[in-house]
């Protein structure tokens, strides 16, 4: 895999919409006819908080992508969901509901990116075209809330990785919270993408976070972690030079809803990724970017 990350038409920076919807996993999945689809008490929840969250943005300062946290959009809004999306115009991310199969037993966790037909034009459209990527390692407490739901029923793990050429506002690399740690993946991710997007339903806050910091230096990429509101802990990180500059927003507080925007560099960060293009300073003595890490690809 080889994406040039130097592109010229890339804009300066990218405006990005992290959304931060509240639901108690040890509820929303607790069912009768022992399938792992979510209750409808929580679907309406998660419906009402979705749909305040698009008019914020509508209303306010609209983003070009929008991010919404792990199992966070249920299956039954998802037609409703790509209308919002389309209306709006923007580019969403997000966390769906278990794909179940209900006669082989077989639950899979799945993000999908809604990209509207009409977004590279500027203008509004009624359709969204949809890619769906998968969460390959499910968390151990994952796995464990399906046995006890029904024994015979199994995770099934998506082993691909995906990137997602968003034209001039970049290269996006995308994983699924427990993925978020696997090293091998991020061995995929560097050197071919300007953000790293994790959709997460996450407790460990601070491990995240490190995470987050360490994979910006050696990814060398922005990295944004949309977390659920039941926790908080949404983040996003840029390999700036100077360490007050690296984190360009983050929200804490458990239990809080939240809908926020802010930019992410784009062009002078692939100017950084590129071992041929002089680093922008922002004054003589120091520069925009941190040097690219050691080994890092040049292109």
């Amino acid at each position: 895999m080889s994406i040039s990350v130097a592109a010229p038409k890339l804009v300066d920076s990218v405006s990005i919409g992290v959304v931060q919807t509240c639901l108690d996993a040890s509820r929303a999945w607790i069912r009768t006819d022992t399938v792992p689809r979510i209750e409808p008490i929580s679907d309406a929840s998660l419906w009402m908080q979705t749909c305040k969250a698009m008019r914020a943005f509508r209303d306010g300062k609209r983003p070009h992508i929008i991010l919404f946290p792990e199992l966070s959009i249920p299956r039954t809004r998802l037609r409703d969901f790509e209308r919002l999306v389309a209306s709006l115009n923007v580019i969403a991310v997000v966390g769906a509901d278990y794909d179940v199969d209900l006669h082989r037993h077989v639950a899979k966790n799945r993000g999908i990116v809604f990209i509207p037909r009409n977004f590279f034009r500027g203008y509004p459209s009624r359709y969204c075209t949809q890619v769906s990527f998968g969460k390959t390692y499910p968390a151990p407490r994952e796995a464990e809330k399906l046995l006890q739901m029904n024994p015979s029923w199994r995770f099934v793990g998506d082993h691909n990785v995906y990137v997602f050429d968003l034209d001039h506002l970049g290269v996006v690399g995308v994983s699924i919270c427990y993925d978020f740690m696997d090293l091998e993946r991020a061995l995929m991710f560097r050197g071919n993408v300007h953000h790293l997007f994790v959709l997460a339903y996450n407790r460990d806050l601070t491990m995240f976070k490190s995470l987050a910091d360490s994979l910006c230096r050696t990814v060398f990429c922005n990295v944004v972690i949309c977390n659920t509101g039941e926790f908080g802990g949404s983040l996003s990180v840029s390999p700036y030079y100077e360490s007050h500059r690296r984190l360009n927003y983050a929200h804490d507080g458990a239990k809080l809803f939240s809908a926020q925007t802010f930019e992410l560099p784009v062009q002078q960060l692939a100017q950084a990724q590129s071992a041929k293009s002089p680093r922008k300073t922002i004054s003589r003595e120091v520069p925009d970017f941190k040097e690219p890490p050691a080994g890092f690809p040049s292109k």
